[in-house]
Formats: structure tokens, sequence, C-alpha cells
């Protein structure tokens, strides 16, 4: 331990005589697939402050169909290469990429790059380094727990992206609550307007407008439980004939989706297609947005759902119950309950009224706490303490965050005039 800490002060003091004029801030990820995580990510990488950051993604595997969604402008993408399988040469490979890129501060992403993040950044003697939690915890085993606890506990920084998964992390981990910052994440609004104003987005699949549609959009992963939406499904069906189920996915379990949608007999009320570039027409396609998921950290789709100004029926997990308020702007069911999901399906398509009213209040929300910007400032917030506490920054680099907060402390004082105007 004392070697650790000797070493990680000789590796910060040699930083800090050199004065650096941007950030340079990596993300380390498995691959850049589609997914709720890795959407996050790169909108975090291309959307930073330019004159402030220099942003990375570092991969274990070359490609992933987000690859093409990274502003090259704004962020270098670099793959160590892996192994297949277990490859025990990955912490040297993330550490090569390190000293390569000059990186200042590493940000890994969930257990899968803890490990290997954690080795590489000590091996590359990085001044900063930060873990976020998005969801999905590794607590089976007592053994990863006491890994997490450690590894944790060595980081600058530890952050996950609702309060709710705060607690539990610090619960089910057993890691200091105090310890864990939140940092919850933010919709593109002007992405989620309806600029088209088309009368009947359902056309996007051949259905007439009066045709009841509830579905969902996501990775097709055992985490997400889609078979429990499937089973609701053919409840709902049984209520409401006319109805039809809208999904739109793809990953590793899309046969076993396919393939159970013809076992329960609803192909005929289903339309199940692959993953498309303009995700918003389809969820608005939608009276009623599903997220069946046995576990969220923050879910993006719930976001991009109430941006869309449609309503939620989302399982009672993780930090849904922070976005979705019960009776409000949507609804909440308890995890895998075929009867619950069902009912709250059949009620919110049998009432327009109250699917209008709980729409509206979704959307409200959205636009008071979880914007795009409010999120990309919260991160590059962050960033920036750290590196004034960690490195050694140039005088045009102080003078442009000097510019970067006064710019903050405007934008954030507009929406309190705001307030203070409706109140009188």
């Amino acid at each position: 331990m004392a070697r650790d800490e000797e070493a990680d002060q000789e590796s910060n003091e040699e930083v800090k005589k050199q004065p650096i004029d941007k950030i340079r801030v990596a993300h380390l990820m498995q691959v850049l697939h589609f997914g709720g995580k890795e959407n996050g990510i790169v909108n975090i990488v291309n959307n930073t402050d330019t004159e402030l950051f220099e942003n990375y993604i570092i991969t274990f595997i070359k490609g992933g169909s987000l690859h093409k969604m990274v502003k090259p402008e704004r962020c270098k993408v670099v793959s160590t290469g892996r192994k297949w399988g277990n490859d025990s040469t990955l912490p040297f490979k993330v550490a090569g990429k390190l000293r390569e890129n000059e990186i200042h501060m590493l940000h890994t992403h969930a257990w899968s790059t803890l490990i290997e993040g954690y080795g590489g950044a000590k091996l590359a003697r990085t001044p900063v380094i930060i873990h976020g939690e998005h969801g999905t915890m590794k607590d089976d085993s007592r053994k990863h727990r006491i890994i997490q606890q450690f590894i944790w506990d060595r980081f600058d920084k530890i952050l996950s992206v609702s309060e709710v998964l705060s607690d539990q992390l610090s619960k089910r981990i057993g890691y200091p609550r105090e310890k864990i910052q939140t940092l919850v994440n933010g919709v593109d609004l002007d992405k989620f307007i309806d600029h088209r104003h088309v009368e009947n987005y359902k056309d996007i699949v051949d259905l007439p407008e009066d045709t009841p549609v509830f579905g969902s959009v996501g990775r097709l992963v055992q985490v997400k439980n889609y078979p429990l939406l499937l089973r609701s499904a053919k409840k709902v069906f049984a209520k409401i004939p006319k109805a039809r189920l809208l999904l739109v996915g793809a990953g590793p379990l899309y046969p076993e989706t396919k393939a159970m949608i013809q076992e329960l007999g609803i192909e005929k009320n289903t339309v199940f297609i692959r993953w498309r570039k303009n995700i918003p027409d389809y969820i608005r396609a939608m009276d009623v947005f599903i997220l069946p998921s046995f576990s969220e950290g923050m879910s993006n789709t719930i976001l991009e759902a109430m941006a869309c100004s449609r309503t939620v029926i989302a399982t009672d997990v993780g930090g849904n119950p922070e976005l979705v308020d019960n009776n409000k702007t949507g609804i909440l069911v308890p995890s895998d309950d075929d009867e619950a999901m069902s009912a709250a399906i059949i009620d919110l398509l049998q009432n327009t009224e109250k699917r209008r009213k709980f729409a509206a209040a979704g959307r409200k929300k959205v636009e008071e706490h979880y914007t795009f910007q409010q999120m990309i400032r919260r991160y590059e917030k962050l960033y920036i303490e750290l590196a004034e506490e960690k490195l050694n920054l140039s005088d045009d680099l102080k003078e442009k965050i000097a510019r970067w907060r006064q710019k903050e402390n405007v934008q954030q004082t507009i929406p309190e005039m705001e307030a203070v105007e409706e109140i009188e």
C-alpha cells in the first residue's frame, strides 16, 4: 500500500510540473455496441466543451454499432485488441493506450472495465481515475463485493446515475454511501421535439390511427426482461383484441424473443422489428411505453419516452421511481408481475385523458430536471474540479475554465428568475 501511494504521489507531482492546455479524458468500454450506458458515454464525448476537454474512448474490442455515432472531431476511439476469452494482458494494453495518448483522467464504467481500468491506470500512472456504475451490480459473491470495496476506495470518485442506485450500491456492495456521487442522466430535448407534427405516427408500422399501441425500445438482453412484456401482452390482447404490441430492439436474445412471440401465439398482434435510426418516431407510434426491466440505473429510454410526451409504465426497480411518479407521470408495477403489468396497460389504453395527463407531466419533469445540457454540465463540472485538484493547468486553461463558470452561473440563474416570476 505504501508503495502504491508513493508511486501515485510521484506520478501526480510529475504531471503537476507540466502545465496542460486541455484536460484529456478517456472512457473505458468493452465495445461500442448499442446500449443505454454506451449511448450515454457517446453523448458525453460528443458534447463536452472542446476548449476544455480532449476526449478518448478506449475499447477492448474494435468496432461496434455505436462507433459511427462518435464524432471524430470531438473524440478519438482506440482499441486495445482483446484476446478470445479471458485476457490477462488487458491491464497492460490499457496502460499502453493511456501512456500513448497522455491521458489525464480515466473514466471506467461498471464491473466489466473496473479491474482492467484500475490496473492499467496504475501501470500508466494516470493522475485521475473515476468509476461509474449504471445499474447492473456485481454483487453475486463475497469475493466480488470485496474486490469492488478495495478498488473503489482507490479511485478519486465513484459515480452512480441515480440516488436509488447509490443507496443500493452502498447496501449491497458494502461501500460508504457518502463516497458515492450521483450524476443523473439527461435527454436531448431538441432531438425529441415533434418537429414533423405528423397526424398519424402509426403509419410508420402500417397501423390505423385508432389502433391502441403499447411497446418498448431497447437492447434484447436478460436484464431487460422482455418475456414479462410478451406474457402481459397476451393478457392485453384477450381484453383488447384490436391492440398491438410494437417492439423495437436488437441484441443476443433476438432469436429467443422471436420464438417466444410465436409460442405465445401473439405474432398477429405484434410488430417486432430490429433497431432503427429514427427511434423517436417509433416511440411516438406508441400510446404507452413499457420498460419491464429486472434492474435499471437511470433509464435513458424512459427519459426519451417522456420527452416524446408518451405515458410510461415501468417496473418498480432501480432508478425508475425517480423518473416515473406513480399515477402522476406514469405507472409503476412490481418486478416480473404479469397481472399488474397487463392491468396497467389495459387501464391506460382505455383511458385517453389519463394518458394525456401523465404524458404532459412527464414531459414537464424532463424539461425541469433531466435535460441533456444539465447532464453535460454536471460531468464537465466534475472533471474540472478533479483537474484543478490533481493537475497543473496552464494560465490559458484557467481562463477558459473561468469563462465556463461564468456562463454556467448565468444559465443557472435563468430558471430561478423564471420561477420567481411565476410565483409573483
